[in-house]
């Protein structure tokens, strides 16, 4: 089998420039495979694809400039690796986290379903905990460190410390030898974990945050006799483009954590480093490398593992089979499974309602799927609004049937389900320290990547060039500004760990909590369904910029990169301006830092 070349980019130097290739195509030397951000996405699900003038996979879109496509699954994402195994010379498959949280199988499995597909068929290198893989750790049943003891291959995390002392986790780096050369592997985890959720950190781990932590690391595995040094994080995109412009010991960062597609990489020149990320679980990213006489260089494709497409495999049997019987006690007719306040008792493919239009999360201020989620919310507690995270992973529904387990994909969540009384300048405080996390321009500190979300009686009026503080304009419900001093009943939802009054993360106490034991996001939205199928949620309309502003920037099609970089268009795209600046370069001090900084 000879290594498939149709869809690589051309070799390119690590300052951007084509390699001169006047003697045919050059051979690589390790082939690096990436998978990232499975979200337990056992079996094959429908994501939703844009086309963009910069960047955009391999497939055939719509008018609109999109793409739905059946993707994925383990099976065939074992198929494809092992595809690229038996054709290339040497490889290394490198896997970001995120694995062991994201549906109804991984839910009430405690992410242990997963250990089985990753260990027999994904098979990874190496492996770096993602910022969900922490999730249980808020609860008495938290799994991280077994799940990571269970995993075969080493897992990495240069910047994971014990609660109490200055003690690594797990070791900073590996030094691999591929052929003939030596390659340093870095693993650095989420650093925002105990800022983005206390509980599943606090008495237990702390997070390493200064950016020169990779420098060292890579430096270190360098001292050991790396040739080259690749990065694997899970700390998001932005971050990772500007780490590449402040470092120089990394040659490749394979980043994770905010779900981007970057089908053309980006090459920070003036460091002569590379940065991808390859997607959520229907992703494969790859990485040829090529050294000659100490010269390195690089070629790049992201596969989106689409039904049918001419570079898709057929599913590995052996995983296929693993994937059933993992799904089998899901599927049965006598279902039975509890966690926390969740209780499964239907079968996952049970049909809840159905949706007159595709239901998708690929998006940055608003989408449909966090538009029904919250309109369920208050409903169900006939509250004055919703408000909830404004998650940008999982995948999308077709227009037609929607099943329980889409449901669970969606909001994988066993917390129950809250209203509590929270005053207007609560309110807008919020949702404006969302704004600045988001729009700030000093991208290390940068967290999310999404901005909360609430139900569609809420209108929200942001000018994201603004200064600090300054950035949400208007914050409408039922068509009224929010009266700073008047209160209103929130509904919204519980987290294990989380102080009694700090509901749906939103860090600062409710008022008259009440909570609803026993009831969780899915059971409320599958409420929800049965009275108003079908449904009709199409983002758009809720979020956007003064009447002297432009668009706000919602999925991937609105801006000019290949990935999520919030911003207005002033002008079609003629005059367009930037919001999440990535300034050139940082200078850090060589002593007198903080690491938890």
């Amino acid at each position: 089998m000879t290594l498939d070349t149709d869809y690589v980019s051309p070799w390119r130097r690590f300052d951007g420039s084509q390699m001169n290739d006047k003697n045919g195509d050059h051979d690589p030397v390790v082939v690096c495979l990436h998978v990232s951000d499975l979200h337990g996405q056992l079996a094959p699900e429908y994501q939703r694809y844009y086309d963009h003038v910069e960047s955009g996979p391999a497939l055939e879109f719509d008018d609109d400039g999109t793409a739905l496509e059946r993707v994925g699954g383990v099976a065939t994402l074992a198929a494809k690796l092992d595809e690229v195994r038996d054709a290339a010379d040497e490889t290394l498959t490198l896997m970001s986290g995120d694995t062991f949280h994201g549906t109804a199988v991984t839910t009430y499995t405690n992410g242990r379903a997963m250990l089985e597909p990753i260990n027999d068929h994904l098979r990874p290198d190496v492996y770096v905990p993602g910022n969900w893989d922490f999730s249980a750790e808020g609860a008495e049943d938290g799994a991280f460190r077994d799940l990571m003891a269970d995993l075969e291959a080493p897992v990495l995390a240069n910047n994971l410390y014990e609660w109490d002392v200055d003690e690594l986790l797990f070791p900073p780096y590996t030094v691999e030898s591929v052929g003939d050369i030596d390659v340093g592997i870095v693993g650095m985890t989420n650093v925002y974990v105990d800022r983005m959720a206390p509980a599943f950190a606090e008495g237990k781990y702390r997070f390493g945050k200064h950016p020169v932590l990779l420098e060292e690391a890579a430096e270190a595995a360098r001292e050991d006799g790396a040739d080259v040094v690749l990065a694997v994080t899970e700390i998001g995109l932005p971050w990772m483009v500007q780490a590449a412009k402040d470092l120089e010991a990394v040659d490749v960062m394979f980043s994770a954590h905010t779900h981007e597609y970057t089908h053309d990489p980006i090459v920070v020149e003036e460091t002569e480093t590379v940065v991808v990320e390859s997607g959520v679980g229907d992703g494969l990213g790859r990485v040829d490398l090529h050294v000659e006489d100490g010269e390195l260089a690089f070629r790049h494709v992201l596969y989106c593992l689409a039904d049918g497409h001419a570079y898709t495999p057929d599913p590995d049997s052996e995983a296929e089979r693993t994937v059933e019987e993992i799904r089998e006690p899901f599927l049965a007719d006598d279902v039975h499974f509890e966690r926390g306040e969740g209780t499964l008792e239907r079968p996952i493919d049970t049909v809840v309602g159905r949706t007159e239009v595709p239901l998708h999360r690929r998006a940055f201020l608003e989408s449909g799927w966090n538009a029904l989620f919250n309109d369920a919310l208050m409903d169900h507690f006939n509250a004055d609004l919703a408000v909830s995270h404004g998650f940008r992973y999982g995948s999308t529904i077709p227009a037609g049937e929607i099943r329980l387990e889409h449901l669970y994909r969606a909001f994988p969540m066993t917390g129950a389900v809250a209203r509590g009384d929270a005053y207007g300048q609560q309110l807008t405080n919020h949702l404006e320290h969302f704004l600045t996390d988001n729009f700030t321009p000093y991208v290390y500190e940068q967290e999310d990547g999404r901005v909360r979300n609430f139900s569609t009686n809420v209108e929200v009026e942001i000018d994201p060039t603004a200064k600090r503080g300054r950035r949400l304009v208007d914050l409408r419900v039922d068509g009224e500004s929010v009266d700073p001093d008047a209160r209103y009943s929130v509904a919204t939802f519980t987290r294990p760990g989380d102080p009694d009054h700090d509901l749906g993360n939103c860090g600062f106490p409710f008022r008259n909590v009440d909570v609803d034991e026993g009831s969780i996001p899915v059971d409320v939205v599958t409420d929800y369904l049965e009275d108003h199928s079908p449904v009709t949620y199409e983002p758009g309309e809720l979020v956007r910029t003064p009447a002297d502003g432009g668009d706000v920037q919602n999925t991937p099609a609105d801006g000019p990169y290949p990935y999520v970089q919030p911003g207005v268009d002033y002008g079609g795209a003629d005059a367009y301006c930037e919001t999440r600046l990535i300034p050139e370069r940082n200078q850090f001090p060589e002593e007198g830092r903080n690491q938890f900084r």
